[in-house]
């Protein structure tokens, strides 16, 4: 079990920031995010329960594609099979943002030994809802508690 304090390692920006710039870049400043945060999942974790990179890259590649299928799209009547792919291509890469958030989340909770009853679990409604926000938003609210809690009280 690692020490809870380590989690700052994480710690990356704000959550509206992520929110922003993933809309921003429709969705490709998520997969560097995921990249970034899988990268030191994997150096916390046993070989076997790593994050495949091939998985990580799959979801970088469909980023960029989903990206560059936006322009045809917007383009192109209803039921062209421009959109069809691009619909298609789209919930792929949402479904493997959510396959993401649960490894990622599961594997934290491991890493640190948490339990379902601590507030520094990773809940699976948010992680299913808000995934990667979700990640980012808990990160950043574990960081700002185990800080309150070295602070001195104000008298």
């Amino acid at each position: 079990m690692e020490e809870i304090s380590s989690i700052e390692r994480f710690k990356d920006q704000r959550t509206w920031r992520l929110f922003g710039l993933g809309i921003i870049t429709y969705g490709v400043y998520f997969a560097y995010y995921i990249k970034r945060q899988t990268a030191i999942i994997n150096e916390m974790v046993d070989v076997q329960e790593r994050i495949s990179d091939g998985f990580v890259n799959t979801i970088l590649v469909m980023s960029y594609i989903s990206l560059i299928l936006l322009f045809p799209y917007v383009a192109v009547d209803d039921g062209h099979p421009v959109e069809m792919i691009s619909n298609l291509i789209d919930s792929i890469l949402g479904v493997m943002l959510l396959v993401w958030g649960f490894k990622a989340r599961n594997r934290l909770n491991a890493v640190y030994d948490i339990s379902k009853y601590d507030k520094e679990w990773f809940h699976g409604l948010w992680t299913f809802l808000f995934s990667p926000m979700y990640f980012n938003y808990k990160i950043n609210s574990i960081c700002k508690e185990s800080v309150e809690q070295v602070a001195p009280a104000d008298s």
